[in-house]
C-alpha cells in the first residue's frame, strides 16, 4: 500500500532548473526542488492566479535541509486545489542524508566519518538506517526478546541541589541488580554524555544522559531539571532501565555506534551485507519536521486545499530537547502516549489537507502531529511504519471552546477557530512504532471532536493502539462524537511497558463509539494489558461489536466512569487480573456507572470479573459467561453468589459454542445460548484494510 520506495537522500541542495506550464510545475532530480515548486506557486498565487495548480514529482530523492513549510498564501480552493502527486514510483521527500566513506576494520566491523552538519561540526544523530532496516544501536543488555532487553532496579532515589545561582537540579540514582551492568564501567568519562539511560515506567519513558556509574555499588547517577517522582515516581516493580550508545556493547551484527572519541560512525555488518552496496542514511540537521503548514487560527487564517497522492516522506529526527545544545544527544522526561513529540508532518490552523496513497515511514517521532485549528483533513490508504513514537497524534492543545461556551461535563457543539474536528483517518496501515520513544501511540485523537479512525490496522507497538481524550476525571471535554470503528488492533505492549489498552479513553466523550474493531495480544509489563480501556472520567462512550482476546489483565477495564455502554463485544482469554475489571467506585463525589449488556466473557485461567463492578452502579444484563477450566469466579463469588448479589440480569453461566475457540476462531454456532439472550453475531472480518 502507497508508495514504498524510500530510498537515500544526501546532504545539500539539489540544483534549480524551471519548467512550468499552466498550473503545473514538475520537479525533478538535477532540477526543480520542492521549495521552488512552492515557492512558484506562492508567487502566482500573489498575482491573482487562482487556478488549481499540481505539482508533479518525478521518481527521485528529493533531499531537506530545512522544513518544506506551508502558509495561507499557498492554498487552493474546494474547487481549485493544489496538488503534490508522485508520478510512478519512487518520489521520495526526504530528511535523511547518506553517510560515505566506508571503509572496513581490521575487526570486520565498517566506519566512516562522521557527517558534518550544516553548522560545520560533526552532525549528531541517534538513528541510523542500513539498507532500509533501522539499525540497533549498541545498547546494554544486548539483544533479547521483551525483558531479558532490559534491567531491573532497586534503590530509586532523587535529590535536589541547589547550585550557586540558585537553580534547582535533581539528581536522579538508581542501583542496577544485574551482575551485567558492571559493563558500564568501562565507558570512558569523556563518552559518558553520548551514552544514554533509557527508562520504561508503567505508561511512561524517560531518557537521560550517562553522568556517572559507580561499579562498586552499581549505581548510575543523571539528573532532571524536574522532580519526576511527584508524578511518575520510579519504583522496583514497574521500572525497566537500558543503556544506548554503549561502546562495550558494540558486539552483534546489525549494531552500530556513534564513536564521539573518533569522530566516526560504527557498524557491525549482518551476514551477507557488501559495504560497495550499502545503503547507509541518517537523518541530517535535526530535522524533525519534513513538512510543516503554519496558519494562523486566532486571525481565521488558514492553510486549506492541498493534497497530497502516491508519495513518500522518509526519516526524520526527534527535536532538539529544550534548553540542551541543538547537536547533542536527547534528554525526554515523562509524559504520556510521547505527548512531547512533533511530526514529520506538523499542522497547525489546516483545513482540508490530504494525503492518500502515500508512505510515511522512518521517522524519529510522530508521522503525523495536528495541532490548533485542524478541520476536515484526511489521510487515507497510506502506509505509516517504522516510527521513532506514534502514527498520527490528532488534537488541539486543550479543550477550545467558542466564546460563551463554558466547557463541562456537558455536551459541546459549538466549537472556536483553534478546534480541531472533523477529520478521517481510514484504510491506512500503521505499524512498527516507539522505536525511539517507546510511548508513541498508533493514534491519538486528544482534544478533537467529529473525528473518525476506520478501517486501519495498527499494530506492533509497545503502547496504546488508538487513544481518544485528554483530560482526567469528570471535568469536562471536547473529545465528543468521535468514531473508532472496523479497526485490526493488535501486538502491543510486547510486555515491555504497562497501564495501555487496544482502545483507550479519557474523559467526558459524549457520543464516541467504539465498535466493530478486533483486538488481540495486548501484553503488559506489570499490569494493565487491556483490549477496551476507559480510564479516568470516560463517560457517555458506546462499546459495542469489538472482537477482543488475549490480553494481559483483561478484555474490557474501566478505571472510573459514568454512563459507558460495552454491549455485544467477545472478551476472551486473559491472564491475571480478571477478563471484565473496574476500579474505584465513588470519585469527585460523583457515582460511577457502567452498563454491560449482551457480551460474551470467557476465560481460560484467571478470574471471569475482576474487582470492583459490584459497588459500580449501571446494569449488567443478558451477558454470557464461561470458564474452560471449570472455576468460574466473579469479583471474588461463585456463579450462583454472582447471580444471588443481583449484578447480573438474566445472564448464563454457559459454553458458548464457537467454531474453534482454541484457534481464536471465534464464530458462532447457531446453537449457542448467547442467541438466547439477546447477542447479535457480526461479520468480524470486515475490520482492518477494506477488501
Amino acid at each position: 500500500m502507497g508508495n514504498k520506495t524510500y530510498g537515500a537522500a544526501f546532504y545539500g541542495c539539489l540544483t534549480l532548473a524551471v519548467m512550468v506550464h499552466a498550473g503545473q510545475v514538475v520537479v525533478e532530480p538535477d532540477g526543480m526542488t520542492p521549495n521552488a515548486a512552492l515557492e512558484r506557486i506562492r508567487a502566482e498565487k500573489a498575482k491573482g492566479n487562482q487556478e488549481a495548480w499540481s505539482v508533479i514529482v518525478k521518481p527521485g530523492i528529493y533531499a531537506l535541509t530545512e522544513t518544506l513549510t506551508f502558509t495561507p498564501a499557498d492554498s487552493g480552493t474546494p474547487q481549485a486545489p493544489v496538488t503534490w502527486v508522485g508520478e510512478g514510483e519512487g518520489a521520495t521527500i526526504s530528511g535523511g542524508g547518506l553517510v560515505k566513506g566506508w571503509i572496513v576494520e581490521a575487526d570486520g566491523t565498517w566506519s566512516a566519518p562522521i557527517p558534518t552538519a550544516p553548522d560545520g561540526k560533526p552532525a549528531y544523530f541517534e538513528q541510523l538506517w542500513v539498507n532500509g532496516r533501522r539499525a540497533d544501536r549498541a545498547r546494554l543488555p544486548d539483544g533479547g526478546q521483551g525483558t531479558a532487553s532490559y534491567f531491573t532496579l532497586v534503590k530509586p532515589g532523587i535529590t535536589a541541589v541547589t547550585n550557586a545561582a540558585g537553580k534547582v537540579t535533581y539528581v536522579e540514582r538508581v542501583t542496577l541488580t544485574n551482575s551485567f551492568a558492571a559493563a558500564l564501567g568501562k565507558i570512558p568519562v569523556d563518552e559518558l554524555p553520548y551514552a544514554q539511560m533509557c527508562v520504561v515506567h508503567k505508561w511512561s519513558t524517560a531518557r537521560r544522559i550517562l553522568r556517572k556509574f559507580d561499579p562498586a555499588t552499581m549505581t548510575v547517577e543523571t539528573w532532571s531539571p524536574r522532580d519526576w517522582s511527584r508524578w511518575g515516581k520510579w519504583n522496583e516493580r514497574e521500572t525497566l532501565v537500558s543503556f544506548e550508545n554503549v561502546r562495550s556493547a558494540f558486539d552483534a551484527p546489525g549494531e552500530w555506534f556513534y564513536d564521539s572519541r573518533a569522530g566516526r560512525v560504527r557498524y557491525r555488518p549482518l551476514k551477507g551485507e557488501s559495504i560497495a552496496a550499502a545503503v547507509v542514511v541518517a537523518p541530517s540537521a535535526k530535522l524533525s519536521q519534513l513538512l510543516a503548514f503554519k496558519g494562523n487560527p486566532d486571525k481565521s487564517e488558514f492553510v486549506h486545499d492541498i493534497a497530497f497522492r502516491n508519495l513518500t516522506f522518509a526519516y526524520s529526527d526527534v527535536r532538539p530537547t529544550a534548553g540542551l545544545a541543538v547537536n547533542g544527544p536527547t534528554e525526554s522526561w515523562q509524559h504520556q502516549a510521547a505527548s512531547g513529540s512533533d511530526g514529520l508532518v506538523t499542522a497547525e490552523g489546516a483545513h482540508r489537507l490530504s494525503w492518500d496513497q502515500c508512505a510515511i515511514a522512518h521517522t524519529g517521532n510522530y508521522a503525523f502531529r495536528f495541532n490548533d485549528g485542524c478541520v476536515s483533513n484526511r489521510i487515507s490508504n497510506c502506509t505509516i511504519e517504522d516510527l521513532g513514537a506514534g502514527g498520527i497524534w490528532m488534537g488541539a492543545s486543550g479543550g477550545h471552546v467558542a466564546k460563551g461556551e463554558i466547557l463541562k461535563r456537558r455536551v459541546i457543539k459549538t466549537l472556536a477557530p483553534r478546534s480541531t474536528a472533523f477529520n478521517l483517518i481510514d484504510n491506512c496501515v500503521i505499524r512498527k512504532g516507539g522505536l525511539f520513544n517507546p510511548e508513541g501511540t498508533g493514534v491519538a485523537l486528544t482534544h478533537v471532536s467529529d473525528s473518525k479512525v476506520t478501517h486501519c490496522e495498527i499494530h506492533d507497538f509497545y503502547y496504546t493502539g488508538v487513544s481518544v481524550g485528554w483530560t482526567w476525571g469528570f471535568q469536562g471535554s471536547v473529545a465528543q462524537r468521535n468514531e473508532v470503528a472496523f479497526n485490526k488492533i493488535y501486538d502491543l505492549g510486547k510486555g515491555i511497558m504497562s497501564d495501555m489498552g487496544g482502545v483507550y479513553t479519557l474523559g467526558t466523550s459524549f457520543g464516541t463509539t467504539v465498535h466493530d474493531n478486533v483486538v488481540h495480544d495486548v501484553w503488559a509489563y506489570s499490569y494493565g494489558g487491556w483490549a477496551l480501556y476507559t480510564d479516568e472520567g470516560s463517560e457517555g462512550i458506546v462499546m459495542e461489536r469489538n472482537l477482543c482476546w488475549n490480553t494481559t489483565d483483561g478484555g474490557f477495564h474501566q478505571h472510573y466512569g459514568a454512563g459507558c455502554i460495552i454491549r455485544n463485544n467477545v472478551f476472551a482469554w486473559n491472564r491475571k487480573l480478571g477478563a471484565v475489571r473496574t476500579a474505584r467506585q465513588v470519585v469527585q463525589d460523583i457515582p460511577c456507572t457502567l452498563h454491560f449488556i449482551n457480551n460474551i466473557v470467557v476465560v481460560r485461567e484467571g478470574p471471569l470479573v475482576g474487582r470492583g463492578p459490584r459497588g459500580v452502579g449501571g446494569i449488567w444484563a443478558g451477558n454470557l459467561w464461561y470458564d474452560y477450566a471449570g472455576k468460574p469466579e466473579l469479583d471474588g463469588l461463585s456463579w450462583e453468589a454472582w447471580q444471588a448479589c443481583g449484578k447480573e440480569v438474566g445472564g448464563k453461566y454457559a459454553d458458548p459454542l464457537f467454531e474453534n475457540a482454541e484457534v481464536c476462531d471465534f464464530r458462532i454456532k447457531p446453537a449457542s445460548p448467547a442467541f438466547t439472550l439477546g447477542f447479535k453475531a457480526w461479520d468480524y472480518t470486515l475490520a482492518g484494510l477494506r477488501k
